[in-house]
């Protein structure tokens, strides 16, 4: 786990040194700037935790000043900050940022060094908890949109990406094309081989598809052995060659394992789409299929393609 900083500025020296001391150093790197200029010239140079600020400072009237630029930069806008007075606490001031949203708590420089830390470990720990409960979401949403065989994105977020790609290209002015291949008689090896089987060569179907793509390009398992790749800011020509490379990768390619080799062929089915065409999903889709099943009944382990607009 990356260590993380705490970050002080103005705070003097005994107070400073204690929280140094308090602070695991295993878990947080904590650092006090003398002035609100030094810290502004080095925050971008720490993932930090949480930010003390002393409200008398050599270079500001006030920490209120200080805060609004820290709360105006996108990194640390979230940040825990806690004001410690100089001396008691003042009463005006501490009501005045704690409701304008600035800061998170106010304290005393009298108070103990255990009640500083105790003070910072309860933010950490909320940051803490945060953090976890963010990191579980994106793991939630990257299997809802993920096939958990081949690791391509599955069927539901093909449709909403299409959708989406449909949009751009309307305002963007620029070319889609799109392929539907599947394995040419798969369905004998599970047939005859086992599904244990077929999903091994499923595995390394998706991973000869990821292998020969850009990193731009979506790849989805659409359903069964088929795989639907989006190909944004290409036109006919250009997915056609994308198209065949994959047809002689895949030809090439031995789905089987030691001893015992296992050949296929593929057939593809290709669309691509202009920007002044009114394009539907659930018709492109179709479109999609109709050319890959013209692929097999010519003859399979070839590329059919058609611009959008004529397939229908």
């Amino acid at each position: 786990m990356a260590k993380r900083a705490v970050i002080g500025v103005g705070i003097p020296d005994e107070l400073s040194e204690d929280l140094r001391t308090a602070l695991d150093p295993q878990l947080f790197e904590f650092v006090n700037y003398f002035s609100a200029q030094e810290l502004l010239a080095n925050i971008k140079n720490y993932k930090v935790s949480i930010i003390f600020v002393y409200n008398v400072l050599p270079d500001l009237k006030g920490a209120q000043e200080l805060c609004i630029l820290l709360r105006s930069q996108a990194h640390i806008e979230t940040v825990p900050i806690i004001i410690i007075s100089h001396g008691a606490e003042n009463r005006e001031e501490k009501i005045m940022m704690l409701t304008s949203g600035l800061i998170d708590s106010y304290i005393s420089s009298l108070a103990t060094t255990e009640e500083v830390v105790a003070y910072a470990n309860v933010f950490m720990q909320r940051q803490a908890l945060e953090e976890e409960l963010e990191q579980k979401n994106e793991l939630l949403n990257k299997l809802s949109i993920t096939d958990e065989l081949t690791k391509l994105y599955n069927r539901r977020y093909l449709i909403a990406r299409l959708d989406e790609e449909i949009k751009k290209i309307k305002r963007y002015n620029y070319p889609l094309s799109c392929i539907m291949l599947d394995l040419d008689h798969f369905k004998h090896v599970n047939d005859t081989l086992g599904h244990a089987q077929g999903d091994a060569v499923l595995e390394k179907f998706a991973g000869v598809v990821k292998a020969n793509i850009r990193s731009i390009d979506i790849a989805c398992r659409y359903g069964g052995d088929e795989i639907v790749i989006i190909f944004s800011f290409t036109n006919l020509t250009g997915a056609l060659e994308v198209a065949q490379r994959l047809r002689r990768r895949i030809e090439e390619q031995d789905f089987g394992t030691d001893g015992q080799p296992l050949r296929f062929t593929t057939s593809i089915g290709m669309v691509s789409v202009d920007s002044k065409d009114a394009v539907d999903v659930d018709l492109l889709l179709q479109a999609l299929d109709k050319q890959l099943y013209e692929a097999k009944n010519t003859g399979r382990n070839k590329v059919c393609a058609k611009m959008y607009k004529d397939s229908l």
